[in-house]
């Protein structure tokens, strides 16, 4: 009862949050530009170290394009280009608002030489999954990348990165590669199924009535193993459900007339993964607690036995398709 208890938890939880707003940060004018002013005086010395910082700060307190186009220039003298491009990408939307069309002509002016200048210098990474198997996750740089973005070649910061590939039943890959300016690159990964478990060579295969653990059954630790194992991989998508939750909260904000999102963000993406993990997550969280009921209902049983148990051909079987996943509990008790 406690386990039902708290997947019922875990699911009321899940169900709050995907129904919760992203909220628009507080915004307060006149610290920011106290801080784009402080930033600017430092910059000035040569101290991008110190205002460097606080041009994110005045962002966050009011978003402009004068700011963000700041805030580039700091990310393209650390050697980020990719993030720097994406900036001014950011700026030329936030411009929109900007008071005074001399300034804003003059400021959408400076974006767009900008861009123009970084595009060769982006580097791009494309990353390729063979015979994907059902449930695979590709993560860059411990990110998640949505499925419709495998296969693009994506820009990204020049230097090391990290690629790691996963899916249910399979050896999970991790690929490490280095990206100099303006270079692209396909990381291409193979997931291997995992090496199924069975009897030695030449050992005799244990019968189903036998029981490797005083007298219970061997088809109760199959079903104790299978629902561990599926209230395991709900675990996993809960929390791949939450990080697409924390996605668009981070991306996207509610403005007047609608909904904002970051440029070049792919909302339908992860909205699409957030109600699928949710999905995933009930089902093989309720069907692993039905291979565990079972398991417990063989071991009670087997304690009042006296006598070796009839043959047993019982066994929880999960699944996984793409509109759910449970377990079947087949063979008779």
């Amino acid at each position: 009862m406690s386990a039902v208890a708290g997947l019922a938890s875990a699911v009321a939880v899940i169900l709050g949050g995907s129904a919760a707003r992203a909220q628009e940060p507080a915004r307060d004018p006149v610290a920011a530009e106290a801080l784009f002013k402080a930033a600017r005086a430092l910059v000035d010395k040569g101290d991008y170290a110190a205002g460097c910082p606080k041009f994110e700060a005045s962002l966050a307190l009011n978003p402009s394009a004068s700011t963000m186009i700041n805030l580039a220039r700091c990310h393209e003298r650390e050697g980020k280009v990719a993030t720097a491009w994406h900036d001014y990408q950011r700026a030329l939307v936030l411009n929109r608002e900007t008071a005074g069309e001399q300034r804003r002509r003059s400021l959408e002016a400076i974006a767009q030489k900008e861009i123009a200048a970084l595009e060769p210098r982006v580097p791009k990474l494309s990353v390729v999954v063979e015979r994907a198997p059902s449930g695979v996750e590709v993560q860059r740089d411990g990110t998640t990348l949505p499925a419709a973005a495998l296969g693009e070649p994506l820009p990204i910061d020049p230097g090391p990165h990290e690629i790691r590939a996963s899916a249910p039943g399979h050896q999970t890959e991790t690929r490490a590669i280095t990206l100099a300016e303006g270079q692209t690159e396909t990381v291409a990964l193979t997931l291997r199924p995992l090496a199924a478990s069975g009897v030695g060579a030449g050992a005799a295969p244990a019968k189903a009535s036998e029981a490797p653990g005083g007298g219970v059954p061997a088809w109760a630790w199959v079903s104790g193993a299978a629902g561990i194992a599926l209230v395991g991989a709900s675990v996993g998508f809960l929390i791949d459900d939450l990080s697409a939750i924390s996605a668009l909260r981070e991306n996207c904000r509610e403005v007047p007339g609608g909904t904002y999102c970051n440029p070049g963000y792919d909302f339908a993406a992860d909205n699409a993964r957030k109600n699928r993990d949710l999905g995933l997550f009930v089902g093989l969280g309720g069907a692993g607690l039905v291979a565990m009921g079972v398991a417990v209902y063989g071991i009670v049983r087997s304690g009042g036995e006296k006598e070796p148990a009839p043959a047993q051909g019982a066994v929880a079987l999960p699944w996984i398709a793409p509109s759910g996943a449970g377990a079947s509990i087949s063979g008779s008790f």
